[in-house]
């Protein structure tokens, strides 16, 4: 039986509600990203107006405040917060569920994943390699990066899970260890010491050379020496270095020491280029989280799949 106008009409205008709200929902993701209405506008390609108007629907349909303004500056409320979490869990949702129908259409697995970049150097080939042998025609991508960005691609659902050695926010995610590492101390081969170190307090008369500010193995490295009462102001010189291999090699030409995981400096250490400094404290394990969105509907297909892929 063929539907009468109006309800036809009627029919209609519920599916343009449904898609607009579709846009309205990204619209709302945006300002919350850009934190302003301009830039949101800007990212999404509509006019400003527009903005005001999606956001101005959503406060309507939901019956209250999401922003709060304080001169040109604007804040979520709970409220705007509340939504901002639910928005982005059926997003990333809706995401992984296209990336699983696209798999049994297309009968090829997809990976997305992200990994720090100790880890993605030095970690995840061998799980990568087992997973390949097992499934040869997967579509992979693993995106190295420090834990902040990964964090945000986590979040934007750029990626459906990240290896990530570094602090997080576990309100918000959910994780499962991966692996315990070592995290130690090492010189040149050819370093002398003018008394032999037994403490962290000891390595303060030498050049450090770190990582830069967001990456995991800085901040492991900044809570062991706040655990020892030790800040990087103590040392008496500290090289900022971006690049693991290039702290790496000027370690090795003895222009500092530096604190690394031991899997990263292992083939260095057995070829006697570089040596771990032993200490008579307590040495550094940490531990690497397998992590992932909290509110993911597909939690036991991810526990599944970290099961073959890593252990």
């Amino acid at each position: 039986m063929s539907l009468k106008p109006a309800c036809r009409l009627r029919q209609r205008r519920r599916t343009e509600e449904d898609a607009m709200l579709d846009n309205r929902t990204e619209t709302f993701l945006a300002v919350c990203h850009e934190m302003s209405f301009t830039k949101a506008a800007r990212t999404l390609h509509v006019s400003q107006p527009a903005v005001s108007q999606h956001i101005q629907y959503l406060e309507d349909y939901y019956g209250t405040k999401l922003f709060r303004f304080e001169g040109k500056k604007i804040f979520l409320t709970d409220a705007g917060e509340l939504l901002r979490k639910s928005f982005t869990a059926l997003r990333n949702n809706e995401i992984y569920l296209r990336e699983q129908l696209s798999m049994l259409q297309n009968k090829r697995n997809t990976l997305r994943l992200g990994a720090t970049l100790t880890v993605g150097e030095y970690m995840i080939s061998d799980p990568l390699i087992r997973y390949l042998s097992s499934h040869p025609d997967s579509d992979i991508t693993v995106t190295v990066a420090n834990t902040k960005k990964l964090l945000s691609s986590l979040d934007d659902g750029k990626i459906d899970f990240a290896l990530l050695e570094g602090d997080y926010p576990h309100a918000s995610y959910r994780h499962q260890t991966y692996r315990q590492e070592q995290f130690i101390p090492v010189c040149s081969q050819s370093h002398a010491f003018i008394r032999r170190p037994e403490t962290l307090c000891d390595l303060t008369s030498e050049s450090l050379i770190i990582r830069e500010p967001g990456s995991g193995t800085r901040k492991i490295m900044e809570q062991a020496l706040e655990d020892a009462d030790i800040t990087l102001k103590d040392f008496a010189n500290v090289i900022t270095i971006g690049n693991m291999n290039t702290i790496k090699e000027l370690v090795t030409a003895d222009c500092g020491i530096t604190f690394l995981y031991k899997t990263a400096v292992k083939k260095e250490l057995e070829d006697g280029i570089l040596k771990e400094i032993e200490l008579t404290s307590p040495g550094i394990t940490h531990e690497i989280s397998i992590v992932w969105k909290k509110n993911n509907l597909f939690e036991a297909s991810f526990e599944q799949l970290f099961n073959e892929l890593f252990f």
